[in-house]
């Protein structure tokens, strides 16, 4: 029988023996089917009916309804949670102009949550036999031929053109300021809760800025101590019945404020 040659290799005073290992790469057929096995039960686990959503969570929002959220994004119960795409969907979401910020959360095994800041309308402003609708930023978020709800009408306000989803861009700086913090204050203060037929402010002249509301006409003469105009504003409207009418002169706060009834 013939022998298998070694090879030696010497160094110094010493003999190293090496042997040759021929190492084979092969995959065996039983891993395979392992592997395959393992991907086939991960494809069923995501499909499972188990990660159909079920649940839809949707912040509350003056504009849409949950099924209007929805119907945007096309998102219907029984869809698989892992194959909707979110980012596509929150993509669509921040493109409408009464979004401010949206996002889309998952909460495993089947609940979405779509979590939204919204820009909401708080007044308009008359345009070309139309009325934008605006924020309380001065934002134009639509044009509508109607007004919706009972909300002010602002008048004085001098421009050009408009932007859907931008500031107003005015040619009155300081009448848009005075918009924007007489908006604030109505809001702070929920001077629309006061069972507020009709309101209309004028900017014409930032010096003299009146107001009506209902059937009473307000005085508010400048911004200064606009604050507590409002206040003091919101308490009285509290009081007047909605048909009276009269005027409210809170020009100068350092008066007697005193409501003159009107026949």
């Amino acid at each position: 029988m013939k022998k298998k040659k070694r090879k030696y290799e010497k160094e110094g005073n010493v003999t190293y023996l090496y042997k040759r290992k021929k190492i084979r790469k092969t995959f065996s057929a039983k891993f395979i089917l392992i592997l395959l096995v393992a991907c086939l039960g991960g494809a069923g686990i995501i499909f499972s009916p188990i990660f159909a959503v079920q649940n839809i969570d949707v912040t509350e929002m003056e504009q849409y309804s949950q099924d209007e959220i929805c119907d945007m994004i096309t998102l219907r119960k029984g869809t698989n949670i892992f194959l909707y795409d979110k980012n596509k969907a929150t993509e669509i979401l921040n493109q409408n102009h009464y979004i401010e910020y949206a996002e889309i959360v998952a909460e495993l095994p089947n609940t979405l949550h779509i979590n939204i800041n919204e820009r909401k309308v708080r007044g308009y402003v008359p345009y070309a036999g139309s009325y934008l609708y605006i924020d309380e930023y001065g934002r134009v978020l639509d044009i509508q031929n109607e007004m919706k709800r009972a909300l002010p009408v602002v008048y004085g306000l001098q421009f050009d053109q408009f932007r859907l989803g931008e500031l107003l861009d005015t040619k009155n700086e300081e009448s848009f300021n005075v918009v924007v913090l007489i908006s604030q204050m109505i809001t702070k203060y929920e001077l629309l809760s006061n069972h507020i037929n009709t309101m209309e402010i004028d900017v014409t002249d930032p010096q003299n800025i009146t107001a009506n509301i209902n059937q009473v006409e307000i005085r508010f003469g400048t911004v200064e101590n606009c604050e507590q105009k409002m206040a003091y504003l919101t308490q009285i409207l509290g009081t007047i019945p909605e048909n009276d009418r009269g005027v409210l002169d809170l020009s100068d706060m350092s008066k007697p404020i005193v409501f003159q009834y009107l026949s």
